[in-house]
Parts: C-alpha cells; structure tokens; sequence
C-alpha cells in the first residue's frame, strides 16, 4: 500500500507535475486506506464520517510539499471542525487529530483541554505534535510544553494545533500494510477521546 514512490512524488519538480504524481500515486492509497479508517472511526465514535481528499485547487505555481486525507463529521468539508488527517510529505506519513484554519469555536475547545488537560497529557511521549499543517516541522510530545501549544493556537489568529505521530518512511521498509493498519487504530483510537472532548466543548 505505502512504498518509497509515496514519499518520492514530493520530489517530482512543478506544481502540475508534482499533482499528476499525487493523484496517480498518494491519493488511490488514501482512497483504500480512507475506507478502512471511516469503518473504524464510526465504529468507535458512533457517528458518521466522510473522506476528503486534498485537491490543492488553490495553487497556481508552488507544488505542495504535503498532501493529506481528512476524515469529518461534515459532509462539505473539514476545516470547520476537529478531524483527523493522514498526511504525508517526502520524509514521513503522519496520522493527526487537526484544528487548522481557525476552526468555529477553536478557542472553546483550546481553553477546554488548558483547564482541564487530563486527556491531553495522557497521550504517549512519542506521539507528536505540529503547529502549523503546512510545514513538516514537528516536536515530540515528550520534548514539547503542550499546555504552551494549546495557548498559542489559542491566543495567536493564526494558531493552529495538530496532535498525532509520525512515521518516518523508514517505518514502512520494515513492517506491513497489515502492521501499519493495527499501529493506526491504535494512534487513532488514543486520539478519539480528545476528539470527542472537543465536540463537546463546541457544543456546550
């Protein structure tokens, strides 16, 4: 399913190029692995969800150098709200629970996980964090202030918050389609409860 033409579309030169490249390679992977991750997040979550795929129809000269998947509630589209995102650039694939692009009620749900960070804090040292989706740059939750990061994306306009793990490509020489199928239910389901602690602070 992921092999090492999926990280090298990123290395293809020109934006049509590059997006050719993405659309015959990425995004077919993300269609069948995007089927799979709606079955298990309505089966854990109770609710309906729907894959969008990334199009990037707003560039007209830079390539991306990250392309993803998105996975909502909302049937029109995703930066509204909390979802999760598979996203993948030349180094890694990551597997995030996003707010991006000032999603509605985004410093409810900040102040939510800042006065009340049980959740947050359980997720696991090596998880990851990122603070802005387009760029590749993330910090290891051990090694990182969470709290910091949740009052930044709060204070700051332009603030976003990105939490899940990375997979460097390396990752996917060794193991399976299988293995990397468990280790995302498991990244996912981890993710769930701060999902829905979000939800829920929206909608209080």
């Amino acid at each position: 399913m992921i092999s090492e033409e999926f990280f090298n579309v990123f290395l293809v030169q020109g934006l049509d190029e590059r997006m050719k490249a993405i659309r015959e390679t990425v995004q077919p992977e993300f269609e069948i692995f995007g089927e799979q991750l709606v079955l298990f997040l309505e089966s854990k979550c109770n609710q309906k969800f729907y894959a969008h795929v990334a199009q990037h129809r707003r560039r007209t000269k830079y390539a991306p150098e990250i392309t993803w998947c998105a996975f909502s509630q909302q049937k029109r589209g995703y930066k509204m709200g909390p979802h999760f995102q598979i996203a993948v650039n030349k180094d890694y694939l990551a597997l995030w629970l996003s707010f991006i692009d000032n999603p509605k009620g985004e410093e409810k749900m900040a102040a939510t996980f800042i006065k009340n960070p049980k959740k947050i804090l359980t997720i696991p040292a090596d998880f990851d964090v990122s603070l802005d989706h387009t760029i590749t740059k993330t910090e290891k939750v051990g090694a990182t202030d969470i709290i910091r990061d949740l009052q930044r994306w709060k204070n700051v306009k332009k603030g976003e918050f990105q939490i899940g793990k990375v997979f460097p490509k390396e990752f996917f020489k060794k193991k399976t389609n299988e293995e990397f199928l468990l280790e995302s239910d498991t990244v996912f389901a981890k993710l769930i409860p701060i999902y829905q602690e979000a939800i829920g602070a929206v909608k209080d």
